[in-house]
């Protein structure tokens, strides 16, 4: 309901920041701000939906969730977005321009976002693919377990496996390496998933970069029963 809007029972922030020219916003939930799929599905996506319209390049500013994350700066310069044009909600929380772009969300369409992150259209694959996909003379093992010791995610304690450290030993013996993808540059995340033939995780943000994978990688999702089949149905996509 509108009239729940926090703005229209707190007022705007106090202190206002003018900008000249245009500015792009690509705001969505508060999972953009630290979460890794809903930077890359979430946000950046609606570069592609402005860019079929306009000059990208003509944009003066682009307002972004959050630019603190080490994923968030690196996506940003591979995808040679000015650092001066780069504007943060957490620093401006209100801003005046002298022209706004919006975009609709990227995938969720009819406000059922539960079920539509779970059916992430094919342009979006094929955009993140164009965008971030190159060529790379780095070696990356074919075989690896996700490590979450890393996670930012509010399910951080509830999410997990018991016997992990069993689980861990288990695939080390068969050849798999363990890794904790936040140790990784973003453009090596994405090499390390395109070089995969077998990947073993727990369900989680990292498997965002399945979109990465060549047809018919192997993928098993550790997951409680009520996480939802966004990765398993991204995979069938993939031809995974």
């Amino acid at each position: 309901n509108i009239s729940n809007n926090i703005v229209l029972t707190k007022g705007t922030p106090k202190i206002k920041k003018k900008f000249k020219g245009s500015v792009f916003s690509l705001l969505t939930g508060g999972a953009g701000n630290t979460n890794y799929w809903h930077w890359l599905y979430d946000v950046l996506p609606r570069l592609k939906i402005l860019e079929d319209k306009v000059n990208i390049n003509n944009i003066d500013y682009f307002l972004f969730p959050n630019l603190t994350e080490k994923f968030q700066i690196q996506t940003l310069d591979l995808l040679k977005i000015p650092i001066d044009k780069r504007i943060s909600s957490r620093k401006f929380r209100h801003i005046q321009t002298e022209i706004t772009y919006a975009v609709d969300h990227p995938y969720v369409i009819k406000n059922d976002p539960s079920y539509e992150i779970q059916n992430v259209p094919l342009w979006i694959i094929d955009f993140l693919k164009n965008k971030f996909l190159k060529e790379s003379k780095k070696k990356f093992p074919k075989k690896f377990y996700i490590d979450r010791r890393d996670a930012k995610s509010n399910h951080r304690n509830l999410r997990k496996i018991i016997n992990e450290d069993e689980v861990k030993k288990f695939l080390i013996k068969k050849g798999f390496s363990i890794i904790a993808l936040s140790d990784l540059k973003f453009e090596d995340q994405v090499n390390l998933f395109n070089n995969a033939s077998e990947i073993v995780g727990l369900h989680g943000a990292g498997f965002a970069n399945l979109t990465f994978c060549k047809p018919q990688t192997m993928i098993v999702e550790l997951k409680p029963n009520n996480a939802g089949l966004m990765y398993s149905n991204l995979a069938k996509k993939l031809k995974l």
